[in-house]
């Protein structure tokens, strides 16, 4: 699978693209800016994207909405640090957001996840 891995924190990028790449065979794309997210998102086709919600200058919630208007069908989940209250849970959901991972521990509940949406894109 395609998937474009948007996280300010350089360590969860290089990471997760390494764990995605390597250990489960996907190709990684990873942007540190919602700016840089959306300049690869409209260049390329992705079958996920997940972003981080804590980004600087144009949030996780903000850049969501905006590659909604450039595809709206795509997989997004989100992976965070920040708690989520019931706001921005209803604003995630508004924009069709699949998951909702919390960071540490949401980050092995991603990788399942990926499996198993790894699973249904080859059966498709």
């Amino acid at each position: 699978m395609q998937i474009l891995l948007v996280d300010d924190k350089k360590d969860i990028l290089d990471t997760m693209g390494e764990i995605l790449e390597v250990c489960h065979n996907h190709t990684v794309q990873g942007a540190s800016s919602g700016k840089e997210a959306l300049k690869w998102f409209r260049k390329k086709k992705y079958d996920l994207v997940v972003v981080d919600l804590g980004l600087p200058v144009m949030n996780g919630v903000e850049l969501i909405a905006k590659m909604r208007k450039v595809r709206a069908k795509t997989t997004i989940v989100v992976l965070t640090g920040i708690p989520c209250d019931d706001t921005i849970r209803e604003k995630l959901k508004n924009l069709e957001v699949q998951q909702i991972f919390s960071k540490p521990k949401g980050i092995q509940e991603l990788l399942l996840y990926v499996k198993k949406l790894a699973a249904k894109h080859s059966a498709a």
